[in-house]
Protein backbone atom coordinates (compact mmCIF):
# COMPACT_ATOMS: atom_id res chain seq x y z
CA UNK A 1 0.00 0.00 0.00
CA UNK A 2 1.54 3.33 -0.81
CA UNK A 3 2.42 5.59 2.03
CA UNK A 4 1.02 8.84 1.96
CA UNK A 5 3.03 10.66 4.72
CA UNK A 6 5.39 12.88 2.62
CA UNK A 7 4.46 16.23 3.60
CA UNK A 8 8.05 17.70 3.08
CA UNK A 9 8.34 16.15 -0.83
CA UNK A 10 4.96 17.17 -1.77
CA UNK A 11 5.83 20.85 -0.10
CA UNK A 12 8.98 20.86 -2.35
CA UNK A 13 7.19 20.33 -5.44
CA UNK A 14 4.38 23.32 -4.69
CA UNK A 15 4.71 26.67 -4.25
CA UNK A 16 8.76 26.17 -4.99
CA UNK A 17 9.06 29.74 -6.12
CA UNK A 18 7.36 31.06 -2.74
CA UNK A 19 9.65 28.66 -0.22
CA UNK A 20 12.71 30.07 -2.72
CA UNK A 21 11.74 33.73 -1.42
CA UNK A 22 10.58 32.83 1.59
CA UNK A 23 13.48 31.21 3.39
CA UNK A 24 15.96 33.80 2.66
CA UNK A 25 13.51 37.23 3.46
CA UNK A 26 13.84 37.39 7.07
CA UNK A 27 17.99 37.51 6.61
CA UNK A 28 17.62 39.81 3.52
CA UNK A 29 15.56 41.84 5.55
CA UNK A 30 17.54 42.33 8.59
CA UNK A 31 20.86 43.04 6.17
CA UNK A 32 18.37 46.07 4.30
CA UNK A 33 17.60 46.92 7.45
CA UNK A 34 21.27 47.46 8.82
CA UNK A 35 22.22 49.32 5.67
CA UNK A 36 19.17 51.80 6.39
CA UNK A 37 21.13 52.33 9.97
CA UNK A 38 24.23 52.68 8.57
CA UNK A 39 23.09 55.02 5.91
CA UNK A 40 21.20 57.18 8.13
CA UNK A 41 20.76 55.64 11.85
CA UNK A 42 18.52 58.77 13.20
CA UNK A 43 15.85 57.92 11.10
CA UNK A 44 14.62 55.15 12.64
CA UNK A 45 15.34 56.56 16.02
CA UNK A 46 18.44 56.98 18.32
CA UNK A 47 18.65 53.35 19.45
CA UNK A 48 18.68 52.26 15.93
CA UNK A 49 22.12 51.55 16.23
CA UNK A 50 22.37 50.13 19.44
CA UNK A 51 20.08 47.81 18.36
CA UNK A 52 21.97 46.88 15.56
CA UNK A 53 25.64 46.54 17.60
CA UNK A 54 23.02 44.39 20.42
CA UNK A 55 21.85 41.97 17.43
CA UNK A 56 25.42 41.25 16.03
CA UNK A 57 26.02 39.91 19.90
CA UNK A 58 22.41 38.18 19.85
CA UNK A 59 23.49 36.49 16.97
CA UNK A 60 27.03 35.55 18.55
CA UNK A 61 25.12 33.51 20.90
CA UNK A 62 22.48 31.97 18.68
CA UNK A 63 24.80 30.54 16.69
CA UNK A 64 26.34 28.53 19.20
CA UNK A 65 22.06 27.37 20.52
CA UNK A 66 21.78 26.69 16.73
CA UNK A 67 23.52 23.91 16.78
CA UNK A 68 21.79 22.64 19.67
CA UNK A 69 18.57 23.47 18.18
CA UNK A 70 19.32 21.97 15.01
CA UNK A 71 20.42 18.11 16.45
CA UNK A 72 17.19 18.02 18.80
CA UNK A 73 14.89 17.93 15.53
CA UNK A 74 16.75 14.84 14.47
CA UNK A 75 16.40 13.17 17.94
CA UNK A 76 13.67 11.06 17.18
CA UNK A 77 14.55 8.44 19.50
CA UNK A 78 13.92 10.81 22.45
CA UNK A 79 10.03 11.40 21.65
CA UNK A 80 8.07 14.27 20.31
CA UNK A 81 7.65 15.49 24.41
CA UNK A 82 11.07 15.30 24.87
CA UNK A 83 12.68 16.86 22.38
CA UNK A 84 9.77 20.10 22.69
CA UNK A 85 10.80 20.19 26.70
CA UNK A 86 14.76 20.56 25.94
CA UNK A 87 14.13 22.99 23.34
CA UNK A 88 12.18 25.13 25.63
CA UNK A 89 14.54 24.60 28.38
CA UNK A 90 17.39 26.04 25.99
CA UNK A 91 15.11 28.55 25.01
CA UNK A 92 15.14 30.22 28.72
CA UNK A 93 18.16 29.94 28.96
CA UNK A 94 19.05 32.13 26.42
CA UNK A 95 16.88 34.08 27.20
CA UNK A 96 18.08 35.00 30.36
CA UNK A 97 20.99 35.90 28.97
CA UNK A 98 19.16 38.58 26.69
CA UNK A 99 17.90 39.32 29.97
CA UNK A 100 21.04 40.05 31.12
CA UNK A 101 21.31 42.70 27.75
CA UNK A 102 18.45 44.11 28.43
CA UNK A 103 18.77 45.58 32.02
CA UNK A 104 22.42 46.17 30.69
CA UNK A 105 20.92 48.49 27.41
CA UNK A 106 18.23 49.71 29.88
CA UNK A 107 15.35 48.90 27.17
CA UNK A 108 13.01 45.89 26.61
CA UNK A 109 13.85 46.34 22.34
CA UNK A 110 16.71 43.16 22.59
CA UNK A 111 13.88 40.57 23.16
CA UNK A 112 12.35 41.76 19.91
CA UNK A 113 15.49 41.76 18.38
CA UNK A 114 16.21 38.30 19.93
CA UNK A 115 12.75 37.10 19.08
CA UNK A 116 13.41 37.93 15.52
CA UNK A 117 16.65 36.38 15.19
CA UNK A 118 15.60 33.36 16.90
CA UNK A 119 12.27 32.75 14.67
CA UNK A 120 14.28 32.92 11.40
CA UNK A 121 16.38 30.53 12.74
CA UNK A 122 13.95 27.89 14.37
CA UNK A 123 11.52 28.31 11.15
CA UNK A 124 14.44 27.37 8.53
CA UNK A 125 15.29 24.22 11.02
CA UNK A 126 11.27 23.63 11.30
CA UNK A 127 11.31 23.62 7.10
CA UNK A 128 13.41 20.13 7.10
CA UNK A 129 12.50 18.96 10.34
CA UNK A 130 10.89 15.81 8.79
CA UNK A 131 13.69 15.08 6.66
CA UNK A 132 16.34 12.48 6.47
CA UNK A 133 20.42 12.56 7.07
CA UNK A 134 21.02 14.57 3.65
CA UNK A 135 18.96 17.14 4.98
CA UNK A 136 20.01 17.05 8.30
CA UNK A 137 24.09 17.36 6.85
CA UNK A 138 22.29 20.56 4.75
CA UNK A 139 21.15 21.69 8.26
CA UNK A 140 24.69 21.86 9.60
CA UNK A 141 26.49 22.72 6.77
CA UNK A 142 24.10 25.97 6.90
CA UNK A 143 25.23 26.48 11.00
CA UNK A 144 28.45 26.05 9.86
CA UNK A 145 28.19 28.36 6.70
CA UNK A 146 26.80 31.02 9.35
CA UNK A 147 29.68 30.77 11.43
CA UNK A 148 32.45 31.22 8.74
CA UNK A 149 30.00 34.32 7.41
CA UNK A 150 29.53 35.87 10.92
CA UNK A 151 33.63 35.67 11.93
CA UNK A 152 34.27 36.85 7.93
CA UNK A 153 31.65 39.82 8.49
CA UNK A 154 33.10 40.83 11.90
CA UNK A 155 36.92 40.36 10.05
CA UNK A 156 36.23 42.93 7.19
CA UNK A 157 34.94 45.31 9.92
CA UNK A 158 37.66 45.10 11.83
CA UNK A 159 40.00 45.36 9.64
CA UNK A 160 38.77 47.21 6.36
CA UNK A 161 38.67 51.08 6.40
CA UNK A 162 35.03 51.06 6.06
CA UNK A 163 32.83 54.55 5.34
CA UNK A 164 31.03 55.96 8.67
CA UNK A 165 28.22 57.22 6.44
CA UNK A 166 25.73 59.05 8.86
CA UNK A 167 27.74 57.41 11.63
CA UNK A 168 29.86 60.23 11.85
CA UNK A 169 32.04 60.77 15.46
CA UNK A 170 29.62 63.32 16.61
CA UNK A 171 26.21 60.77 16.41
CA UNK A 172 28.31 58.11 17.98
CA UNK A 173 28.48 61.01 21.30
CA UNK A 174 25.11 60.78 21.51
CA UNK A 175 24.56 57.03 21.48
CA UNK A 176 26.37 56.26 24.26
CA UNK A 177 26.72 52.74 23.66
CA UNK A 178 26.99 50.60 27.00
CA UNK A 179 29.55 48.43 25.84
CA UNK A 180 33.00 48.92 25.52
CA UNK A 181 35.98 48.07 22.44
CA UNK A 182 36.04 49.03 18.98
CA UNK A 183 32.71 48.68 18.19
CA UNK A 184 31.78 51.29 20.97
CA UNK A 185 34.15 53.51 19.87
CA UNK A 186 33.22 52.76 15.67
CA UNK A 187 30.22 51.33 16.00
CA UNK A 188 29.68 51.64 11.82
CA UNK A 189 32.13 48.74 12.20
CA UNK A 190 29.32 46.83 14.07
CA UNK A 191 26.74 47.68 11.39
CA UNK A 192 28.76 47.43 8.56
CA UNK A 193 29.65 43.85 9.63
CA UNK A 194 25.29 42.73 10.52
CA UNK A 195 25.27 44.05 6.26
CA UNK A 196 27.46 41.74 5.43
CA UNK A 197 26.64 38.86 7.71
CA UNK A 198 22.85 38.78 7.32
CA UNK A 199 23.39 39.35 3.55
CA UNK A 200 25.62 36.32 3.38
CA UNK A 201 23.13 34.13 5.13
CA UNK A 202 20.46 35.28 3.01
CA UNK A 203 21.94 34.64 -0.74
CA UNK A 204 23.07 31.16 1.05
CA UNK A 205 20.04 30.10 2.09
CA UNK A 206 18.65 31.11 -1.23
CA UNK A 207 21.33 28.79 -3.08
CA UNK A 208 20.22 25.94 -0.72
CA UNK A 209 16.96 26.06 -2.41
CA UNK A 210 18.01 25.97 -5.73
CA UNK A 211 20.60 23.48 -5.27
CA UNK A 212 18.08 20.83 -3.25
CA UNK A 213 14.71 21.68 -5.84
CA UNK A 214 17.17 21.26 -9.02
CA UNK A 215 18.50 17.81 -7.01
CA UNK A 216 16.66 14.45 -8.08
CA UNK A 217 14.03 13.60 -5.59
CA UNK A 218 14.60 10.03 -5.00
CA UNK A 219 16.97 10.55 -2.51
CA UNK A 220 14.71 12.50 -0.87
CA UNK A 221 12.16 10.54 -1.13
CA UNK A 222 13.80 7.31 0.91
CA UNK A 223 15.20 9.79 3.26
CA UNK A 224 11.25 10.66 3.59
CA UNK A 225 10.02 7.23 4.17
CA UNK A 226 12.61 6.00 6.35
CA UNK A 227 11.57 8.37 8.89
CA UNK A 228 7.91 7.85 8.25
CA UNK A 229 8.93 4.07 9.27
CA UNK A 230 11.56 5.38 12.88
CA UNK A 231 8.49 6.95 13.78
CA UNK A 232 5.64 4.69 13.35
Amino acid sequence: MRDTRQPAIASDRSGKFLDAVLIGLPDALTSLWCLWVWIDPLALGADAVKCVVLMMLLEFILLNATGFFSALQFMIELGRRARITMLLALCAIYLALVAGFAIQFHAVWPYVAFGWLAAGKLAWIARNRRRGFNEQMWIMGAWAVSVVAYLGAIGIGVSENLPRFGITPAVVAMLRLPVHGEWADTPHKAVASAVFYFAAVAIFKWLYVAIRTNQPSRAGRADCDSIAIGDA
